[in-house]
C-alpha cells in the first residue's frame, strides 16, 4: 500500500502549509540528502535556512514555521515536536516485519518447556528444559534460550543471542545479536600460588522494556543477581560484571565498562569507552563523561570527567590551568638562558 503525504499527516497531527498532499512519500531522509517522495525533519527554528534546499517532498517542521523561500513542490507538515512525529512516521513507513508466530521445525525446543501463543521460533534456535518464553516473541536464528530462563511477552531476541541457565526477562526486551546474559562472572581467589574461582552461582534478571545493544555481555552473580532497571538502553559492546545493580532508564553507551558490584542509579549516563571500577555508587541523574575512569563514588546529578574521573567543572579548570602553564613554559626556558648574560651584566655594573 502507498503511502502518501495526506497518510502522514493523520499519522503525526499535522498542520499542512503547502498543497500536492497526495504525492506518495517512499521512504525518510536527512534533511541535506532527502530527494523527491522522501520525508525528512527539521528539529528547531534555527535550521529552517536549509528548507530552501532541499528536495524532499515534505518536511516536518516546528509550528510557525513559514514557507518563504521554500520549493513549490516541498510540503511542510507544522508539528509541536518534529522529532517526535517524525519517529511516528517512521514506524509508519517501516513496519516491523510480521511475526510469524510458529516454531520452526528445524528449532530445538525442550518438551518441558513452555513457548506461548504467537511466538516464532527460527531455525537452529534452542530452548532449554523448563524454560517460558511469553507471548508474541519473537526468538530468531541460532539463540540459545538455557534451563529455566524466563522470556516476558513481546520480547526480541536477534540472532545468536544467548541466555543462560536461570536468566529472567521482563516485557517488551529487545536483545541485538551476539549478546551473552548470565555467563559467569570474574570472580577468583589467590591461594597457594593459584587463582581459584569462587562458583558463580546467582542469576541475571532484565526488568521490562530494557533494549541492549550487539555483543555486549552481563555476567551472572556471583550470588544473588546482576539487574538492569526498567527501561534502560545499553549500547553495543558494553560489559556489566557480576552483582552490578543497573537502575531504571539509565543509557550505556557503546564500550563502556562496569566493576563487579557496583550501583548505577536511576537516569545515570555512561558515555562511550568510560569505565567504572567495583563497589561503588553512580548517583541518580549523574552523568559520566566518555573515556572517564570512575574509581570512587560519584554524587547525584553529578558530572565527572577524566582519570581519575574528577568533577567536570574541577577538570577542565585543571587543564586549562595546565595549557596557561605550558604556555609560560616558554618563557620561563628564556629567562633561564638569560641568567648568564643577566649575571655578567651585573658583574660588570659592581666593578
Amino acid at each position: 500500500m502507498t503511502t502518501t503525504i495526506r497518510d502522514l499527516v493523520e499519522v503525526c497531527d499535522a498542520e499542512v502549509l503547502g498543497d500536492h498532499l497526495d504525492i506518495p512519500i517512499d521512504s525518510a531522509a536527512n534533511i541535506d540528502e532527502a530527494r523527491a517522495n522522501q520525508l525528512a525533519f527539521i528539529a528547531s527554528a534555527k535550521s529552517l535556512g536549509k528548507l530552501a534546499s532541499t528536495a524532499a517532498s515534505a518536511v516536518l517542521v516546528p509550528k510557525g514555521s513559514s514557507r518563504n523561500g521554500v520549493a513549490s513542490d516541498t510540503c511542510l507538515l507544522a508539528v509541536d515536536d518534529p522529532e517526535m512525529a517524525f519517529i511516528a512516521c517512521l514506524r509508519h513507513l517501516y513496519p516491523e516485519k510480521p511475526n510469524a508466530g510458529t516454531v520452526s521445525p528445524k528449532a530445538e525446543v525442550d518438551p518441558s518447556a513452555s513457548v506461548s501463543e504467537g511466538t516464532s521460533v527460527e531455525g537452529f534456535a534452542s530452548i532449554g528444559a523448563r524454560a517460558s518464553v511469553g507471548r508474541n516473541c519473537r526468538v530468531l536464528a541460532g539463540c540459545r534460550i538455557g534451563d529455566g530462563v524466563t522470556v516476558g511477552d513481546n520480547c526480541v531476541l536477534h540472532p545468536n543471542v544467548v541466555l543462560y541457565d536461570g536468566v529472567t526477562l521482563g516485557d517488551n526486551v529487545v536483545i541485538h545479536a551476539g549478546t551473552v546474559i548470565g555467563s559467569d562472572g570474574y570472580g577468583y581467589k589467590f591461594r597457594n600460588g593459584e587463582h581459584v574461582k569462587f562458583p558463580q552461582v546467582g542469576t541475571v534478571v532484565i526488568e521490562s522494556n530494557v533494549e541492549i545493544g550487539a555483543n555486549t555481555c552481563i555476567d551472572r552473580a556471583a550470588l544473588g543477581a546482576t539487574r538492569v532497571g526498567e527501561g534502560t538502553k545499553i549500547d553495543n559492546q558494553v560489559h556489566i560484571a557480576h552483582n552490578v545493580r543497573v537502575g531504571a532508564r539509565a543509557l550505556l553507551l557503546g564500550q563502556v565498562g562496569i566493576g563487579g558490584s557496583t550501583v548505577i542509579e536511576d537516569y545515570v549516563i555512561l558515555a562511550s569507552q568510560c569505565g567504572v571500577s567495583d563497589h561503588v555508587t553512580v548517583g541518580k541523574g549523574a552523568m559520566v563523561l566518555a573515556q572517564a575512569g570512575v574509581t570512587k563514588d560519584v554524587m547525584a546529578k553529578g558530572q565527572v570527567m577524566g582519570f581519575p574521573a574528577a568533577n567536570r567543572k574541577e577538570a577542565l579548570r585543571e587543564m586549562a590551568a595546565l595549557r596557561r602553564l605550558a604556555g609560560e613554559q616558554k618563557a620561563i626556558e628564556e629567562l633561564v638562558h638569560l641568567l648568564p648574560t643577566l649575571r655578567d651584566i651585573e658583574a660588570g655594573e659592581s666593578d
